[in-house]
């Protein structure tokens, strides 16, 4: 994979036009506007090598495959402490593994953002909004960032409405305790 190639940019592109073209990509195939639609997986796919296109130009400490070259560990980590890695360990549900990868890494709003990213995968709702806006404050220009904090915050408003309108003082009925419960890890007030 030519990362270059996946985000639209000459190898000799700056990295604010690096930047730009990454961000506008990440507005193009963000999941939440696949929302019901059958080309969502493959959406979710191309984000996913955007990402990694984007960490393999901006982490210098990663090597770019050859052009035309298989990438090797596709889906893996090997090991080191990268965003890259802490990505990938976030797509395979790794949640334990990314957070403590993150431990090692700089504090940088990237960080932050993977830090929500993991916590709203495990349902830590409110950590998950502190780092996601954190990484927000650090770059309120990222496009991405900004849209899992949106995305997390109107989850949190749907959650709130529908209990608020269920008329049982926002709790579910006895057969099926509500999923923000089990996700929380509370005492459903049904039972």
């Amino acid at each position: 994979m030519n990362p270059y190639e996946v985000l639209g940019v000459s190898e000799d592109a700056d990295e604010e036009t690096i930047k730009k073209a990454y961000r506008e990509l990440v507005k193009k195939y963000h999941p939440d506007k696949y929302v019901n639609n059958p080309l969502a997986d493959l959406a979710g796919e191309k984000l996913k090598e955007i990402n990694k296109a984007y960490d393999m130009i901006m982490n210098k400490n990663t090597q770019a495959a050859p052009t035309g070259a298989p990438s090797y560990g596709a889906g893996r980590t090997n090991g080191a402490a990268s965003f890259q890695n802490v990505r990938i360990l976030i797509s395979q549900s790794r949640i334990s593994e990314a957070i403590a990868m993150l431990e090692s890494l700089p504090r940088t709003a990237e960080w932050y953002y993977l830090s929500g990213r993991a916590r709203m995968q495990v349902g830590w709702y409110d950590q998950a909004i502190s780092f996601l806006q954190t990484a927000v404050n650090m770059d309120p220009d990222n496009i991405e960032y900004r849209d899992a904090l949106e995305n997390i915050k109107n989850r949190n408003r749907t959650y709130t409405t529908y209990t608020s309108s269920s008329g049982n003082a926002g709790c579910c009925n006895p057969l099926g305790c509500c999923t923000a419960c089990m996700l929380a890890d509370c005492i459903c007030p049904c039972f």
